[in-house]
């Protein structure tokens, strides 16, 4: 059954007379951001092009992958084979050889903890790191014996840049209570560090990458476009797998702009940027965090249900944090929770038109899943709207009250308004995955791997726009606030945030790796989630200012092929 739409009705007489008594829009706060970077003409000519000259005949190409795949089956040795399994997932083209790489994994995970690793620091870093982040169980005890009883390294010489880097790696992917991974990753990287200057420079490129982002909190696709590059430069490179992952990354590439170029149609008949001029106009980046989220060829709704949320949500966010005064904030979280045409009734003009379109877009997102799946997903959207709304709201009253939340507070409610918690409940019917009205209600009830991912989504954030959102006098942020319960300096205030991250990824590290009674997609999705927060707001606000970097990066993923 199709869903009742919301249309723009024109206000009675007597809210067209309450809202000439409105604050003019000059009166109003303006967080001055810079404008949307992105000419949509030129993306709109894309629509139906794609970039063909760039693309493999289809035989051609699977001659490829099958020597490619060859390639993987016939190495002796099983350390080899975690090497060149790593590289493949690098480079963005595992998700070919699936069964492959499991059947691999599953044996390799049977044998005994350490053999035949025993002599080799980076092998041993490697089993752990690829087992566990391929959600199988292996002991701690393979790096244990790495640390003497006074925390420092026991085996791993200081010029073994390979073995601490393969350490360094691996140590991001503990649990709660493996305590010495904290001391695994401090050491590895001080002495990763004081070894820099005496790199060559690959290696150096490599290290200092790392230091800065750490592998398992890169998002995916970042890392392929990325290692690509990288790899070739490699003595030790294949030159089968650079062709084979560069044609593939193409080919992507392709099914992308194609998507990009739809979701730029949608964003331009919307026309928000239009009605809501003081808000961030910002498609293309919310593409590039959907891509992040789920890239796969085959997850196409996926990607478009996240974009348009957060393009959504982005505006929405302006709206709470820059634009509406608190009465018309209580009126919009009040209509959110009502979510019915009436309800536009009571808002003021220019918050119709966000209003309409989110129940617009996720009604027909919800009517797209009951045909599908034959599941009403209508309420998800609405809780996963409605309960945002609350979140913004709260915060609004605080910085209206001038009023400043403890910590635990702010993040009790920060892991909501960072938007995650919607985001994944549109993705999740996205996936590709039957469900069932069990994992609709398990997801209404936020379950811990969405809070946590939720939380890193939100520090991450904080981390960037911290010293902006505090020249505009916003509500204070983690970074302010721990600065004030702690009589700390900023510095201090960040590092200890950035601990806090580290602590929090155990969590999503658990529920992604060990609780496998969750759709093994979504946990994916909230891994992601996590990653390409990391990689947005690493170095500054690659949302609200994008800088030429960030703008660099999503040329290199959308618009501009591998060149052979």
């Amino acid at each position: 059954m199709a869903m009742a739409t919301c249309s723009w009705p024109s206000p009675p007489v007597q809210l067209r007379v309450m809202a000439s008594k409105q604050p003019q829009p000059e009166q109003r706060r303006s967080a001055n951001y810079q404008p949307n970077a992105w000419d949509y003409s030129s993306l709109l000519s894309l629509k139906g092009r794609g970039n063909d000259q760039n693309l493999t005949n289809p035989s051609v190409f699977n001659k490829l992958k099958a020597s490619v795949r060859d390639l993987l089956i016939n190495k002796p040795e099983p350390s080899a084979k975690l090497r060149l399994i790593d590289t493949m997932q690098r480079l963005g083209i595992s998700y070919h050889f699936e069964e492959e790489i499991s059947a691999i994994l599953s044996s390799i995970s049977q044998e005994s903890a350490k053999a035949p690793f025993m002599d080799d620091v980076a092998s041993m870093a490697l089993k752990f790191r690829m087992l566990r982040g391929n959600g199988f169980d292996v002991s701690t005890e393979l790096l244990s014996s790495l640390l003497d009883g006074k925390n420092s390294f026991r085996t791993v010489p200081h010029s073994d840049i390979d073995g601490l880097l393969s350490v360094y790696e691996a140590s991001y992917l503990a649990f709660h209570g493996e305590d010495m991974f904290d001391e695994l990753r401090k050491n590895s990287a001080s002495a990763l560090k004081d070894l820099l200057p005496s790199m060559d420079s690959h290696m150096r490129s490599n290290v200092a990458y790392s230091l800065e982002v750490p592998l398992h909190l890169r998002a995916p696709r970042l890392e392929a476009r990325w290692f690509i590059d990288h790899y070739e430069r490699c003595m030790a490179s294949d030159d089968l797998i650079i062709q084979f992952a560069k044609q593939d990354f193409n080919n992507v590439q392709s099914m992308h702009t194609q998507e990009l170029a739809a979701l730029t149609s949608w964003w331009t008949d919307v026309a928000l940027g239009e009605k809501l001029t003081f808000a961030r106009d910002r498609l293309i980046e919310c593409f590039h965090y959907a891509n992040g989220v789920m890239w796969e060829p085959n997850l196409a709704k996926c990607r478009e249900a996240i974009t348009k949320a957060f393009a959504l949500v982005v505006h929405l966010d302006d709206v709470y944090d820059v634009y509406g005064t608190l009465d018309e904030l209580s009126l919009f979280t009040e209509a959110m929770g009502r979510w019915d045409v009436s309800a536009s009734e009571a808002l003021p003009e220019y918050m119709r038109a966000i209003y309409c379109t989110i129940i617009n877009t996720s009604n027909e997102m919800a009517d797209h899943v009951l045909r599908e799946q034959g599941q009403s997903t209508q309420h998800l959207f609405h809780k996963g709207w409605h309960d945002l709304c609350k979140a913004f709201l709260v915060e609004a009253k605080w910085h209206y009250g001038n009023y400043r939340p403890t910590l635990s507070e702010y993040l009790n409610n920060g892991w909501m308004s960072s938007s995650g918690p919607l985001l994944l409940l549109h993705a999740f019917p996205f996936l590709n995955e039957k469900f069932s009205t069990k994992h609709l209600e398990w997801l209404e009830r936020y379950p811990r791997i969405v809070q946590s991912s939720s939380k890193i989504f939100r520090l991450c954030n904080d981390s960037a726009t911290h010293s902006d959102e505090l020249q505009r006098g916003d509500a204070p942020s983690s970074i302010a606030i721990y600065m004030l319960e702690n009589n700390a300096d900023e510095q201090e205030s960040r590092a200890a945030m950035h601990e806090y991250t580290i602590d929090i990824w155990k969590s999503v590290n658990e529920e992604a790796f060990c609780h496998h009674h969750y759709p093994k997609s979504f946990r994916k999705a909230c891994l992601n989630l996590s990653r390409i927060s990391h990689c947005i707001y690493q170095g500054g606000d690659g949302l609200g200012a994008p800088d030429d970097e960030k703008k660099k990066q999503i040329k290199e993923l959308f618009l501009e092929p591998c060149i052979f």
